[in-house]
Order: C-alpha cells, then sequence, then structure tokens
C-alpha cells in the first residue's frame, strides 16, 4: 500500500505546446551563431519538450573548431501559444569542468525579490548604440542575437559591434533596474575577434 501511494506521488503532468528537442536545439544554435562567429552544434536529446515559462532544459554545446563539448541550459523566457523565446547559457569550462559564475549569476537572478527586466535583444542592442554614440559621436552598429534577453543586476551580455568589416565584442553589464528603466555599462573590446 506504500508504494502504490508513492508510486502515485510522484505522477505528474504538464500541459502546454511541445517543442522537439531538434527544434530547441536549432534554436539555440541559432541564437549563439551570432555570439560565436560560428555555428555550434547543440544537442537537446530527442523527447518532446513542453515549453513553459522559465523552464530550463539541459543540452550539450559542441565547439565546431575543436569538438569540444559544454553544458548548455536553455531556458524558456516567453511562451505565448506556438510562440517561444529562449535565453541560452554555455559553461565557459568543458563538461565536466567547474561551474561557471555565469550559472552562479542565474541563481541570483532566481531570487524573486531581485528586480528583473525581460527586453527584446534589439532594443538592447538600441540602447547600447545610444549609449556609444553619445560617447564617440558616431553609431555603430550592434548586434545582441535575435532572442529576448532577462536582464537584473550584474547581469552580464555579449553583443557584436561591426565596424569596416571588423566584428567586436562587445560587454553589457547591468549596474541597475527601475521598472522599466535599466543602466548599465559598455566595453568594447580593443581588439576584433
Amino acid at each position: 500500500m506504500a508504494f502504490a501511494a508513492l508510486g502515485l506521488a510522484a505522477c505528474t503532468a504538464e500541459v502546454g505546446p511541445t517543442v522537439s528537442g531538434e527544434k530547441l536545439a536549432e534554436a539555440a544554435a541559432d541564437a549563439l551563431e551570432g555570439e560565436l562567429g560560428s555555428r555550434p552544434e547543440v544537442d537537446c536529446g530527442d523527447d518532446s519538450i513542453i515549453a513553459k515559462q522559465d523552464k530550463e532544459v539541459d543540452c550539450v554545446l559542441t565547439d565546431p573548431d575543436t569538438g569540444t563539448e559544454y553544458d548548455t541550459t536553455v531556458t524558456f523566457t516567453g511562451v505565448d501559444g506556438d510562440q517561444w523565446d529562449i535565453a541560452v547559457q554555455v559553461a565557459s569550462e568543458p563538461k565536466g569542468g567547474a561551474e561557471t559564475s555565469a550559472a552562479e549569476e542565474t541563481s541570483e537572478a532566481a531570487d524573486d525579490s531581485a528586480a528583473q527586466l525581460e527586453i527584446e535583444a534589439t532594443a538592447l542592442a538600441d540602447a547600447a548604440e545610444d549609449a556609444l554614440e553619445e560617447q564617440v559621436g558616431a553609431r555603430p552598429e550592434i548586434d545582441c542575437g535575435e532572442v529576448n534577453i532577462t536582464i537584473y543586476e550584474g547581469r552580464t551580455t555579449y553583443c557584436e559591434l561591426t565596424e569596416g568589416g571588423e566584428v567586436y565584442e562587445v560587454t553589457l553589464s547591468v549596474t541597475e533596474i527601475d521598472g522599466e528603466q535599466f543602466n548599465f555599462d559598455v566595453q568594447v573590446a580593443d581588439t576584433p575577434k
């Protein structure tokens, strides 16, 4: 009788639109291609996944240049019917290595008391372009990808600045969020990728 009760307690069901692991992996690779400069291989398994706000899916990224595997977490940041947005977090150490500081930042952001704001990647790129235009007098071209981004104080996002055919890494660090407004620091790499 105790086993029957335990078995019933372990049964759960989720309802919502499903996404194949292959389709989710394709979307993650699309999101990362602009940041990495080459298209990575991403494997999120073969199972169907229920797309649910804030659901995390463990995947594996394979560096196309070295074949090195990295643990990758794909998080559904927005779900509206059959439409969904994701954020992709790649470990900084190869698979089985130490936990990344970004993973720690993600766990800090999960604190409900921390201010968070979801914005379109294009809006973040526009804000960075505005800030740099004010500093240097010319408007650069910045690409932060196509996926909505959940920002919070301490969040670092990497984008790309293209100038004269050269691509530079741009680091955006969120310093403050107040309602729908946010402040951030912008740092452009000295040398192209």
